[in-house]
């Protein structure tokens, strides 16, 4: 006689935090608009199951595209972001800020209709891909020396913005970030005979952590070291 199974029923999940945006200035004109390209930025880095709490600052004063991001290494669901206002608009408007606004005091007026979404997705891709490398792979600069911590940035930035490209989601160009990488590595003794093939290596891989970053920097900093030890 058959018998009939019954599936026992699942837990139920229990409901995900929604994601809190706070930011300064809090009446930021632009933050409606900015807040679909961060919550689109998060989901397309798979983070938005991670994070959830955001502040994001504005510097007001910068019309420059300066960005960086700060976590707790020990803690993902919280970050801070910080965008330069030049973050919200296009590269040509930002030239043209420098020709027309150069010697004035204030920042810029931002109409509602310059915000460019593509300029700001390019940032805020960029610098929560840190936060997604560090969840994923453990990478982190908190325990390097401060005098490699921009040399390894820049490293980590070339990978970040060559997975970006690939996926063809907003991000630096190759020849953009190629110029960025050579102005502040080629000073290193291994640039010349490594700039080139490090920056392909970066650019392509898929898969690194702070030890392969490490090792790059080596190679860059201390040629003849690094050679005798890939030797041994």
């Amino acid at each position: 006689m058959a018998t009939t199974r019954h599936a026992s029923p699942r837990e139920p999940r229990e409901p995900r935090p929604p994601l809190r945006i706070r930011w300064q200035p809090a009446d930021f004109h632009l933050r409606a608009q900015a807040d679909e390209v961060i919550r689109r930025s998060l989901h397309d880095l798979g983070l938005d199951a991670v994070v959830q709490d955001l502040r994001v600052h504005v510097d007001l004063t910068n019309r420059d595209d300066h960005a960086y991001i700060e976590w707790n290494t020990h803690d993902h669901r919280a970050a801070r972001l910080s965008f330069a206002v030049g973050n919200f608009v296009t590269r040509e408007r930002r030239r043209a800020w420098a020709r027309t606004w150069g010697r004035r005091a204030g920042p810029p007026p931002i109409a509602p209709q310059q915000f460019s979404r593509r300029s700001f997705a390019e940032a805020c891709l960029h610098e929560l891909f840190h936060l997604k490398d560090d969840h994923d792979s453990g990478v982190d600069l908190t325990g390097a020396p401060a005098s490699e911590r921009e040399a390894l940035n820049e490293l980590w930035n070339v990978w970040i913005d060559g997975r970006l490209n690939r996926r063809g989601l907003p991000a630096m160009t190759r020849g953009e970030r190629r110029r960025v990488y050579a102005r502040t590595l080629s000073g290193t003794p291994g640039y010349r005979k490594r700039g080139d093939r490090i920056f392909q290596a970066l650019w392509n891989a898929d898969h690194l952590g702070p030890r392969e970053l490490r090792a790059y920097l080596a190679e860059l900093r201390h040629p003849k070291v690094a050679v005798r030890s890939r030797r041994g």
